[in-house]
């Protein structure tokens, strides 16, 4: 009997933990090369969008002849009347405000803004015309700041939007949130921050 259990081959307390301790050694490892490709797919995910959105705006411009955007901000509302509607037609239920301002809001309604169908009526000729929808939502989602908003942690803030009006293009980068500290500079040479701005 004595025989046979010294015989019986088997794993001993200590090389059960060292295997642990290698396992969860490689399983941390393993865990944070994961999250950093994930943080880098976001990051990269929000530089698209920001690409897309530059597009959409540059569209606008060039379609309606807007390079300053004082049509859809209201600005010339002597000789023009703005209005917004959904993809079917009817009325926006909650027009965004557009404006050419710094802050998050100023981004997040140009972003709504050409979601929806912009509708430009003449004052002048009683001519109306209607531009967009240049960005289309989520499939399923509602028109909303949502659907365009940075997903990485570091661009909670939103966007810099920068339209060059000779040009007649725009500019869209993802704002991280210690751009102010960083010392980050937008394409003009300003420093990074949210917002819409023109340039020459």
């Amino acid at each position: 009997m004595k025989k046979m259990l010294r015989n019986q081959k088997g794993f001993s307390l200590v090389e059960l933990l060292i295997v642990i301790a290698i396992m969860g050694v490689l399983a941390a490892l393993a865990f944070s090369m994961f999250a950093g490709i994930l943080g880098n797919s976001r990051r990269r995910a929000d530089e698209r969008t920001a690409d897309q959105i530059a597009k959409a705006l540059t569209s606008y411009i060039v379609e309606s002849g807007d390079t300053k955007l004082e049509i859809l901000d209201g600005t010339r509302s002597a000789d023009y009347t703005v209005s917004f509607e959904e993809a079917d037609g009817t009325p926006a239920g909650n027009p965004p405000t557009v404006s050419v301002a710094s802050g998050k809001d100023a981004s997040q309604g140009l972003v709504e803004a050409l979601q929806h169908v912009i509708v430009v009526e003449n004052n002048t000729t009683n001519r109306t015309i209607k531009y967009g929808p240049y960005l289309t939502p989520k499939e399923g989602s509602d028109i909303g700041w949502g659907n365009y908003a940075p997903t990485w942690s570091g661009h909670k803030a939103g966007y810099s939007i920068i339209v060059f009006s000779d040009l007649q293009k725009a500019d869209v980068v993802p704002v991280p949130d210690n751009a102010a500290t960083t010392g980050a500079l937008d394409s003009v040479g300003d420093p990074l921050a949210c917002g819409v701005k023109l340039a020459p």
